[in-house]
């Protein structure tokens, strides 16, 4: 059995049980990653090789079954599972992203600066943070930036991200009662237009077809092209509401 199509064709794509499923924090996806041979159980410890620096997660599926070569070539590589100095570097890290992200505010507002700060990622060995805000116009944080670093002597980064992505960020739970899409398994945001909603005979009123973010829901797109293409009018309607609606034959 093989890959066809694409760089990885004629890679084996034998199941391998080096592969262990990683939840960093609170995040919902997990990260594949490979052990170089050594067998983990779910619940322990591990620091892995990530960007900008080495993460503290913990295994939450092994083996995890992969045998796409792809999956397997972007799987990313386990140091080694974590000592007590990693626990303490840990402790460290969340006890700075709090520090951090109540002394960013802090800041911000003392600078008479719009935004709103959403998220704080320190690296686990503290060289690296990454401030996520949202603005409605352009800010100018190079003071913030400043401030910043003088307070936790870190390269710091300041990303100003839009509203659908403060949701992939933060996660939670949409309307739905499922996990929200852009924090597990979305890469791209397709555009979504009021358009898609009335095409599937949805109401108009904002609560029910926006998400978390304020914006128009993702779903929305997920069944608009076979909406396109069965509509009213060409050898059929539509009976039913939104995303299980099903076509009835005149």
């Amino acid at each position: 059995m093989s890959c066809g199509g694409c760089s990885f064709a004629g890679q084996s794509t034998a199941v391998e049980d080096t592969f262990v499923g990683v939840r960093f924090g609170e995040e919902t996806n997990l990260t594949l990653c490979r052990t170089g041979g050594e067998l983990l159980a779910r619940g322990d410890e591990v620091i892995v090789s990530m960007k900008p620096g080495p993460a503290y997660g913990r295994v939450e599926k092994s083996p995890m079954p992969v045998f796409k070569p792809c999956q397997k070539s972007s799987a990313r590589p386990l140091l080694r599972r974590a000592d007590d100095a990693d626990r303490a570097a840990r402790e460290r890290q969340l006890a700075n992203e709090v520090r951090g992200k109540a002394f960013c505010r802090e800041r911000a507002r003392a600078l008479g600066l719009e935004m709103k700060v959403s998220r704080v990622d320190f690296s686990l060995d503290g060289r690296h943070a990454t401030f996520y805000f949202t603005a409605d116009r352009r800010v100018d944080f190079r003071q913030l930036l400043r401030d910043l670093k003088a307070r936790f002597k870190t390269r710091v980064r300041l990303v100003h991200v839009g509203p659908r992505d403060e949701a992939r960020l933060l996660g939670g739970v949409g309307i739905c009662g499922r996990t929200l899409c852009c924090s597990t398994w979305i890469d791209d945001f397709r555009p979504i237009s009021i358009q898609m909603a009335k095409r599937q005979g949805l109401s108009l009123n904002p609560s029910k077809i926006s998400g978390q973010c304020g914006r128009l829901l993702c779903c929305l797109a997920y069944e608009d092209d076979d909406y396109r293409r069965r509509r009213p009018g060409r050898g059929g309607s539509w009976s039913g509401r939104g995303g299980n609606a099903l076509p009835v034959l005149s």
